[in-house]
């Protein structure tokens, strides 16, 4: 099963989520039909588990259709985020608000940078960076820039920056570490 954070996460989702309202569909159909079958009418203890099995089987119904809803990330973004070797901590967000949703294809944490890439025409770069920066300060999270692009290069560019930065910390670590010793 695919954790919530990672590439196909959604797209499980979407299936696990459908099969079950539909599991909880046929059996509430089977369990009302069968209660018919056997008293010649709806008036009978069957009919009653049946309608009430309707409860989690809607449930289910209603976070597919969510799931049905968010654009996960695509197979392209994936493939060139691998061919570069650039590996994002999180894939297939999708944040929702009071007013907005915003969906994040893949996001990166690194060095107090949270940088995401978005697909969706419809988020807003700049609403989602907001947000974001919001839930990162209300965490007690302070001084961590946020950025929202919907540049795949510009994404790209800026999150082989970060890494090199992080190669660069590395080295000088090793490089105090062997001062040291020495």
């Amino acid at each position: 099963m695919i954790k919530k954070g990672c590439f196909g996460y959604i797209k499980q989702r979407r299936i696990i989520e459908t099969g079950i309202a539909l599991f909880f569909l046929a059996l509430c159909l089977i369990m009302y039909y069968t209660g018919i079958k056997a008293t010649g009418s709806n008036k009978n203890v069957l009919s009653i588990v049946a309608i009430l099995g309707t409860l989690p089987m809607g449930k289910f119904a209603v976070t597919a259709i969510m799931f049905f809803k968010a654009l996960p990330c695509s197979k392209d973004l994936y493939d060139s985020l691998e061919k570069e070797s650039l590996k994002p901590q999180f894939f297939d967000l999708y944040f929702t608000t009071y007013k907005k949703n915003y969906q994040i294809s893949a996001l990166s944490i690194k060095r107090q940078n949270i940088i995401a890439f978005s697909e969706d025409e419809k988020t807003n770069a700049k609403e989602a960076e907001d947000y974001i920066t919001q839930v990162v300060n209300q965490a007690g999270m302070n001084n961590v820039t946020v950025k929202v692009f919907k540049d795949k290069e510009k994404y790209f560019l800026r999150l082989k920056e970060l890494e090199t930065l992080m190669f660069l910390k590395k080295i000088m670590l090793i490089v105090i570490l062997l001062k040291k010793i020495y």
